[in-house]
């Protein structure tokens, strides 16, 4: 395994450098940076969710999480990085400016400490950012970084809540900037109306600010989608699907992003809290005509301020239910129910299939899990080579063995492969393009997903099918007409069915000497 081999590998730099310490070299910088890069290894992928100010960043958090976590909205609150991490028991570290010692506080306090009170000011203004330790299913997969914002021009009610933090809006870009560069992968957040979408976010965020920034580490979220349903009109989703679809199509966003993900987030989240008292609520809602039930959801915030002689459910529950789910989430809500979906449960994995959340929680996982330790070496082989990282001898022992790892590592290849497809560098048929991300590991990262088969199938079957392809892309090596990036495309493909062969072949001689 990959992990294996980068362990082996610091193990190796670690006799290294306890042989310099002997010969009486300083080696803290060498046995700093080995500590760092084991706890970086061992701790889970960490994702940073980027993008403008009110582009919906904390909304699609909480829907990723499944819960109410961080405060949403834009008007008073403090422009915190909060970072979600897992913990068995829940807290917060709050981390501050000027280097003092972090300080505890309980999860209950988070509110305080994201939303502006007058009486903490001085607490609130010195925060640099939050550690949040949660028991949470999908932080056992990856750490989650809520960041402020990238816009460093903000609007009458954002200033004077800078004002009062004693900050700019330059800093708060520049510490979302300073979090997402830590960061191993990026959800990069568009929250614009359907009609004027465009990719200026993007532009944005190219440069040395996100280096990293590719369609393999950052994917995009096209957020708040039902807030622009109309009344009569469709399900938002379609017509999100076609916007994202032409983003995708532009070859600016090709560069940079795996792909473009829409999402109604708030109908997302409501589909893991919603109570069995809001189900109540829905069920009874469902009962009234299609028509007049969406031309109500559609009149925004007077659903829940007016009473309706037709309408059994007051106006004071009405309202709630409304910011919890928007117009069309309860119009959504209200047809599943109608379909069939009564139990909590059945409507849960409804929403978060219409609203896009159950795609996008897999495609995280999948497209950065599957990867993860292979990301991970390649920011470590980047720091390692920057100009001043090998200035003493314990350093430039780790360089050594990361690089000679990473010059041996097929992975990377693949990476390279990979980015080469997104940018739409390679001639590849159809059919060899998808077998193009599926032996690389975009569909999932055990022999049988790389090569298309069941989990079911037998250790000859995986064999025969990766032998056939290795002859098909062996053939496609030898042809003359094959040239530049598609050439070395085929090459490593050819080499990626060959280490197959081999990994496979090994398993069968294994098995032969049980029986």
């Amino acid at each position: 395994m990959l992990r294996d081999r980068i362990d082996d590998a610091l193990d190796r730099a670690a006799k290294q450098i306890g042989q310099l310490a002997r010969q009486g070299d300083d080696v803290t910088a060498g046995r700093a940076a080995l500590a760092h890069y084991r706890t970086r290894l061992a701790l889970p992928m960490r994702v940073a969710v980027v993008g403008r100010i009110s582009s919906g960043k904390s909304t699609l958090t909480n829907a990723l999480l499944g819960c109410r976590l961080v405060a949403t909205g834009v008007e008073e609150l403090t422009y915190n990085v909060n970072w979600l991490r897992y913990a068995a028991d829940p807290s917060l570290l709050v981390h501050f400016k000027d280097g003092s010692a972090p300080r505890p506080f309980t999860l209950s306090e988070l509110e305080q400490l994201t939303r502006r009170r007058e009486e903490h000011q001085s607490l609130l203004a010195g925060i640099d950012f939050i550690e949040v330790f949660f028991a949470n299913d999908q932080l056992r997969i990856y750490d989650l970084i809520d960041t402020p914002g990238l816009d460093s021009h903000f609007g009458a009610d954002s200033q004077n809540t800078l004002r009062f933090l004693g900050s700019t809006g330059q800093q708060v870009r520049d510490a979302t900037i300073a979090h997402a560069r830590g960061a191993d992968a990026l959800l990069l957040v568009f929250g614009r109306s359907l009609s004027e979408v465009d990719i200026a976010a993007l532009t944005e965020l190219q440069g040395p600010g996100l280096a990293s920034l590719s369609p393999i580490t950052a994917i995009g979220v096209l957020t708040k989608i039902e807030d622009y349903w109309r009344p009569g009109e469709p399900d938002p989703m379609t017509s999100a699907r076609r916007v994202a679809g032409r983003l995708m199509n532009d070859p600016a966003v090709k560069r940079l992003l795996y792909d473009v993900q829409p999402v109604c987030s708030k109908v997302g989240a409501a589909a893991d809290t919603f109570t069995a008292g809001d189900l109540e609520t829905l069920a009874a809602l469902s009962k009234l005509p299609p028509q007049r039930l969406a031309t109500l959801a559609g009149r925004g915030q007077h659903f829940g301020t007016r009473e309706y002689a037709d309408v059994s459910v007051p106006a004071d529950v009405r309202g709630p239910l409304f910011r919890l789910f928007s117009g069309w989430g309860i119009v959504l809500a209200a047809e599943l129910i109608r379909d069939g979906a009564t139990s909590r449960e059945e409507l849960r994995g409804q929403l978060l299939e219409r609203s896009g959340m159950a795609r996008l929680r897999t495609l995280i996982s999948a497209h950065f899990g599957n990867r993860a330790h292979l990301i991970k070496l390649q920011q470590i082989v980047a720091d390692l080579r920057r100009p001043d990282s090998t200035a003493d001898r314990s350093m430039a022992a780790i360089s050594a063995e990361v690089d000679g790892l990473a010059l041996n590592e097929h992975g990377f290849a693949e990476l390279d492969l990979l980015r080469d497809h997104y940018q739409g560098l390679l001639s590849l048929t159809g059919a060899e393009a998808g077998e193009l991300l599926q032996v690389t590991g975009e569909h999932g990262v055990w022999v049988t997903d790389r090569l298309g088969l069941s989990r079911q199938a037998t250790l000859d079957e995986m064999y025969e099918c990766a032998m056939r392809r290795l002859a098909y892309w062996k053939d496609r090596t030898a042809d003359p007409g094959l040239a530049g990036r598609t050439r070395l495309a085929a090459q490593s493909l050819r080499r990626s069915y060959e280490l197959l062969v081999h990994h496979i072949g090994e398993a069968r001689r294994h098995l032969e000497l049980l029986q």
